[in-house]
């Protein structure tokens, strides 16, 4: 999705001592690689240049956003054990036709520069790690997906001055994904979109929510954050190929913190966000060899 691939930015520096791990399980993993290589199917390896737009709220609540506007190299790889690709990294411990269990990555930007934080700390930069769990509806094969996600990650704020991890709390999600949708086999166009609910716990709510006696000023009163319900979002996005390696891409999400457990916050200013972007991705790169469709 055009929105991870912004957020992998924020991360993308972890992903060597990521796949260091990965390697632990070469024995097993060369093995498996050597199954997944066949004449036909989606290249093993690419590479390329992604280059985007993308208009962000500081956080679920906010009422301030950010424009982003980069362009950045990015590479895929799909293997068995391991996968890099547009909806982030991770290490695939179990996976059939019907379902998959992996460890994957997340990121959100820093928040600067806020009015509503006026007189607190800027926020750091948040990367998310663990386990997601993934139910197919129809087998995972090349073309339309639609599948049920569970996700439960470890989240870390990482200091942007020492670059110095500091645990944050749990974050969890539930969510209904559609991918790869085309009206006809032929078209150039793909489509997609998901609805789910977010949770976490009292830790990383406070990390966005809570205000200390000390940060009282007048509008801006003291809160305590609790765990539980965070939010639910409904996003779309559509992808067309314009050429064999070039794509334009659009994104777009709602989201809405009615009942969330921070509802009450003075930083939650806003009952609902709308998320936007565009894209263009040029693959000037791939392997000869192609993955087995499976």
């Amino acid at each position: 999705m055009i929105q991870q691939l912004f957020y992998n930015l924020y991360f993308i520096s972890l992903l060597p001592a990521f796949l260091a791990l990965t390697l632990a399980f070469l024995p097993t993993a060369r093995a498996l690689e050597l199954n997944a290589i066949a004449a036909e199917g989606e290249p093993v390896w690419e590479a390329g240049i992604f280059g985007g737009a993308i208009l962000l709220p500081h956080y679920r609540g906010s009422k301030y956003y950010d424009f982003y506007a980069v362009p950045f190299p990015f590479f895929i790889y799909r293997g068995e054990v391991f996968e890099m690709d547009r909806e982030g990294a991770r290490g695939i411990f179990f996976k059939r036709s019907w379902g998959e269990v992996d460890f994957s990555f997340q990121g959100n930007p820093p928040v600067k520069d806020d009015d509503a934080r006026e007189g607190m700390p800027d926020l750091n930069p948040l990367v998310e790690a663990g386990p997601a769990f993934r139910l197919y509806f129809q087998n995972d094969e090349p073309g339309t997906k639609l599948y049920l996600l569970a996700a439960l990650r470890g989240v870390v704020s990482v200091d942007t001055k020492d670059f110095r991890p500091s645990y944050t709390g749990l974050r969890g999600g539930l969510s209904l994904v559609l991918s790869d949708f085309k009206f006809r086999d032929e078209s150039p166009w793909k489509f997609g979109g998901n609805i789910g609910i977010d949770f976490a716990d009292n830790r990383y709510n406070s990390y966005f929510y809570d205000v200390t006696e000390e940060q009282v000023i007048p509008g801006r009163n003291a809160y305590s954050s609790s765990g539980g319900y965070g939010g639910a979002w409904l996003s779309a996005f559509a992808s067309r190929k314009l050429s064999r390696s070039l794509e334009w891409g659009l994104f777009l999400r709602w989201d809405n913190i009615n009942g969330a457990v921070y509802e009450r916050s003075p930083m939650a200013r806003e009952k609902d966000n709308i998320l936007a972007g565009t894209a263009l991705i040029w693959t000037f790169a791939e392997s000869e060899r192609r993955r087995a469709n499976r």
